[in-house]
């Protein structure tokens, strides 16, 4: 949804019915891959490829202003921010946007100006956009496609990394001045102090995203720089994973079996695989009455469960810090059923292992390329985690990203589990139970699962029975996927439903249609 600013940009262009965007004049060599408005009327993406260099820009278009348009505009900007500070205006958002209205018109009456609708439309565009937004980072923020930015310092295009055309330059760019300025409102946003005294810093902007910032010349040669990866505002579900293909829905069946049964699982593999939204996705089959603690250092974790402590580290405040370790310690006497830990880096690592050890589900993210570096990396320093604690970790996903045809995808390459240690060679006993085929796109059955017949022991029942279970439960998923039911509200609530009644949960699931 639009941020309310723009909403009432909106309101009054429909009053006004006037548009301010007209077409724009291409290059010859320049072909429009794809277009869409991010805001109808007022900003537009154009997906351009270069026909000679083959090279794909991301280009923003937004109401175009003259010189003495922008003279006005400027004008009306520095009045407006000095009579709005001296009414000292801490207000909710409504009452912000209709007093600056009000403090608008009555500088246009002073200034004795009269706009047509088109000119009045372009200044409230960039008043709201400056007033209430990021400025000219605004398109790339509201643009649900975009995962990541990237300026790399002064005069550089910014670069974004779009999930369905990959990394591209933008048309945007800012010089010296604007940079500056861009860096420390961004601090600002995020309640952070930037300057040359603290020229780097990391951050959290108002709506989740994880910023890191660099300020000035002295840190980063070529000028500030800012790096931001967006938020959802709605987090991955299952039935997500299953649609983008990242896991298919028997995996995620047995997910829900292992998760249900308090088994411990590691989502491993590099910078930008997705680790973090593959285990938010697979905590949503988490028990409705069950104890939930996580623990991170910027809040990405996103559950639809009332018992639930969401827990995030604090940087020095008067000499005291609260780091992973704190409040993993801090979970442990909270009687956790389940504890997530957004990614494990430090000495909180033996920590979580402990917990594991003497019977907590635990989750976690670890920054590894395979099995083989996981256990390196674990067993050295500074982490230091006994080998004989690694074997109480049961599952392993190994994600990866993957580009076909320029556009980079998100796989679980490999699932395994951690069967115990050898009593003669002392190596861990690893068995792979599915593997991902580039060619085909689709995953591999390898081995049986040893977890699986774990979970018939503790519950008395035959193993047979257990697959049973998968299967219907891999069919509720599908299910799920074929009716659209992928928000996150509504997944997690079939999915408890699905644990007090199943019966119930499964003739719910095929009552409701929500299309394709």
């Amino acid at each position: 949804m639009l941020p309310e600013h723009y909403q009432t940009l909106l309101k009054i262009q429909e009053k006004i019915g006037k548009t301010v965007i007209d077409e724009v004049d291409l290059p010859e060599s320049v072909e429009i891959v794809d277009e869409y408005w991010i805001i109808p009327e007022f900003i537009k993406i154009q997906i351009r490829k270069n026909v000679e260099s083959l090279e794909t820009q991301y280009y923003v278009i937004e109401p175009p202003i003259a010189k003495n348009e922008l003279d006005l505009l400027n004008s009306l900007y520095e009045d407006l921010r000095r009579k709005l500070v001296v009414k000292e205006l801490i207000k909710d958002t409504e009452t912000m946007i209709m007093t600056l209205l009000e403090t608008l018109d009555v500088l246009i009456n002073e200034y004795g100006l009269r706009m047509d609708g088109g000119l009045m439309l372009k200044i409230l565009y960039y008043l709201f956009r400056d007033f209430f937004g990021f400025g000219p980072l605004d398109p790339l923020l509201l643009d649900k496609n975009i995962e990541d930015i990237s300026c790399d310092g002064y005069d550089i295009p910014i670069y974004v990394f779009h999930n369905r055309y990959g990394g591209m330059s933008t048309n945007v760019k800012f010089s010296e001045g604007e940079l500056d300025s861009i860096v420390l409102l961004l601090g600002q946003k995020a309640g952070k102090h930037v300057s040359y005294a603290n020229p780097i810093v990391d951050a959290t902007l108002p709506d989740g995203s994880r910023i890191q910032l660099t300020y000035g010349k002295e840190v980063t040669t070529r000028g500030s720089t800012f790096t931001i990866r967006k938020f959802r505002s709605e987090p991955f579900t299952p039935i997500d994973l299953i649609a983008t293909g990242t896991l298919n829905s028997t995996i995620l069946a047995y997910y829900w079996l292992l998760i249900e049964n308090k088994m411990s699982i590691m989502v491993i593999g590099e910078t930008a695989a997705g680790k973090t939204t593959t285990l938010n996705a697979l905590m949503m089959f988490i028990p409705p009455e069950a104890k939930v603690v996580s623990i991170e250092d910027t809040r990405e974790i996103q559950l639809f469960h009332e018992n639930w402590i969401p827990g995030v580290t604090r940087s020095g405040v008067e000499g005291q810090e609260i780091d992973m370790y704190d409040l993993l310690k801090a979970s442990l006497r909270q009687r956790p059923d389940y504890i997530i830990v957004g990614e494990v880096r430090g000495k909180e690592a033996l920590t979580l292992f402990q917990a594991m050890s003497t019977g907590h589900a635990s989750y976690a993210t670890f920054h590894a390329g395979d099995v083989n570096q996981l256990i390196y990396r674990l067993e050295n320093e500074p982490l230091s985690v006994p080998r004989v604690m690694i074997q109480f970790l049961d599952s392993i996903i190994v994600q990866t990203t993957w580009t076909r045809r320029g556009i980079r995808k998100r796989r679980a390459k490999e699932i395994v589990e951690i069967v115990g240690i050898d009593p003669n060679t002392k190596d861990l006993l690893i068995n792979p139970i599915f593997r991902w085929d580039p060619g085909s796109d689709s995953f591999i059955q390898v081995s049986d699962s040893n977890k699986l017949e774990k979970i018939a022991q503790y519950s008395g029942v035959d193993p047979s029975d257990v697959i049973d279970e998968l299967r219907n439960r891999r069919e509720f998923l599908e299910q799920l996927y074929r009716n659209g039911i992928k928000n996150y509200r509504e997944v997690t609530k079939h999915i408890h439903t699905y644990y007090r009644d199943p019966e119930l949960a499964i003739e719910m699931v095929r009552e409701a249609n929500h299309g394709p």
